[in-house]
């Protein structure tokens, strides 16, 4: 999965050309710079391939979710809907909105599920953010049509789909905004660094704007005497990541074939199974197969093949007990320890009786992940480790069922 699996000597000149030109601030040292602006380069590449008429480089996948949360006017009193079953950035952008996440249950895409969602909305919700977990897209229609009928953004937390695509169009530009991560365990990598996408031009120069403490870009005149727009924060991307995301993104094709090639080996190998299914996903053609999760009958089944895999010598997670991606573990949420989140000017109705997050319980998900285990696809993945992985899910399955 991870890009750096592919780091060679072209990622190592792009980052030389940079630190020999002595420029790495995406902005400025116009007399130096030779009109060589890497991180714009990268934005325009990346939008052409996601097919929308902006993006904007930012320092990474979280600052990515909030800018944009941010753009739209997410404030103290909203509430967004999103997955329980998600990396807690989402959540965290959220948050330090002054918003109120609200977490819906997964389906077995483990993606929201939208019927669960109908019930959350309120007249303080704002948009739904549907996140693309495991680098395979979400039920995007239904949600459409469901923001429509209610009037609410659609957005997108396409953080774990880089590349991944939904009945032909690119994750990332099928919502009013969409929001990608290029850190370390993303199928591309620049170490640490994000984007947004937008078709709205006013908001795409909201979210630009903000993201750079306000500023009025303008490479005819020095920094300095640029205007300011807003007040804002400091969300740049550097020059030297966007020199390495030019590469990484010259590569992504080669790593999606890469990770499918490997996941269909391993499938072919197992064959179908009866009582272990794969997730439901409403593209299957578009995940971009980071990951193999096999869903079994239920919650003893799945430990039992845990454990055969283990020992077999090629380990496995049971979802559920995900403290990284599943709302349930996470202790600094349910307890309320958050330090800086914003709160309502004292002339709002609802500064004292905002929960934090809500519901507090999520049954059908974590009667999903109970028996939902799961395997990384790696994008270099010999035939001796293929080997190995689909021997111990064998023995896994023999235990198992």
């Amino acid at each position: 999965m991870p890009g750096f699996e592919l780091f060679d000597q072209k990622e190592i000149d792009a980052l030389t050309d940079v630190i020999k030109r002595k420029v790495v601030h995406r902005y400025s040292f116009q007399g130096v710079r030779e009109g060589i602006y890497r991180v714009a380069e990268f934005e325009d590449a990346f939008a052409k391939r996601v097919g929308a008429k902006y993006a904007l480089g930012v320092s990474n996948g979280s600052a990515a979710l909030y800018v944009g949360l941010k753009a739209l006017g997410i404030g103290p009193g909203d509430e967004i809907i999103t997955s329980a079953f998600t990396f807690i950035a989402s959540i965290e952008a959220i948050l330090e909105c002054g918003a109120v996440p609200v977490l819906g249950d997964i389906d077995e895409s483990l993606n929201l599920d939208p019927t669960s969602v109908e019930s959350l909305i309120t007249d303080r919700t704002k948009a739904i953010m549907p996140v693309h977990m495991f680098g395979a897209a979400a039920d995007m229609d239904a949600f459409r049509e469901i923001c429509d009928l209610h009037g609410l953004y659609l957005i997108e937390d396409a953080c774990q789909a880089v590349g991944a695509t939904y009945k032909g169009k690119a994750c990332g530009g099928l919502g009013m905004w969409g929001a990608f991560s290029f850190d370390p365990y993303k199928v591309i990598t620049v170490g640490e660094g994000g984007m947004i996408f937008t078709d709205d031009e006013e908001l795409y120069k909201k979210m630009e704007y903000y993201h750079d403490h306000g500023h009025i870009h303008n490479a005819s005149i020095e920094r300095g005497a640029e205007g300011k727009a807003c007040l804002g924060f400091n969300f740049r991307m550097s020059e030297l990541q966007g020199a390495l995301g030019l590469v990484q993104l010259s590569k992504l094709d080669i790593a999606i074939e890469s990770q499918k090639k490997n996941k269909r080996k391993i499938l072919e190998a197992i064959g179908d199974v009866e009582g272990v299914s794969l997730r439901d996903l409403p593209d299957r053609d578009g995940e971009i197969a980071s990951h193999l999760v096999l869903i079994l009958p239920d919650g003893d089944a799945a430990k039992r093949f845990k454990k055969a895999c283990i020992d077999a010598g090629a380990g496995c997670s049971i979802l559920s007990d995900n403290t990284w991606h599943y709302a349930k573990h996470w202790v600094t949420l349910r307890e309320g320890k958050y330090y800086s989140r914003t709160r309502c000017p004292f002339d709002c109705p609802y500064a004292e009786d905002m929960p934090l997050y809500r519901p507090i319980e999520w049954t059908q998900t974590d009667e999903i992940l109970t028996r939902s285990v799961m395997f990384p696809i790696d994008v270099v993945m010999d035939d001796a480790r293929i080997e190995r992985l689909v021997s111990a899910i064998n023995a896994g399955i023999k235990v198992a069922l």
